[in-house]
């Protein structure tokens, strides 16, 4: 039997709900830029390469730059939103306690 690791497999379960919303949220052009074109739109070191990024996206850098700030956002809200919810359960769980 393999290696099971819970970890990894709850953090992979958690990308695949971001780029889910991402997704949902209009940026599947984005996401499938990035996701399948990893060795157009990234550096050898992981870094993004925004003129890669800009001719798979067929956009000008100010455009990928806005885009990129917007999923920042959206994503930011998401994991607010979800932090809040768990400490409203935690809270909820000690005034049951």
């Amino acid at each position: 039997m393999g290696n099971f690791n819970a970890t990894d497999s709850f953090e992979q379960m958690e990308n695949q709900e971001l780029i889910q919303k991402l997704i949902d949220n209009g940026f599947g052009n984005l996401v499938d830029a990035f996701l399948l074109n990893d060795g157009k739109v990234y550096t050898k070191k992981g870094r993004l390469n925004k003129s890669g990024a800009c001719r798979v996206l067929k956009c000008k850098p100010k455009d990928l730059e806005d885009a990129i700030i917007a999923c920042q956002d959206l994503l930011q809200r998401e994991m607010l939103d979800q932090e809040q919810i768990e400490e409203r359960e935690i809270e909820r769980q000690q005034n049951e306690a």
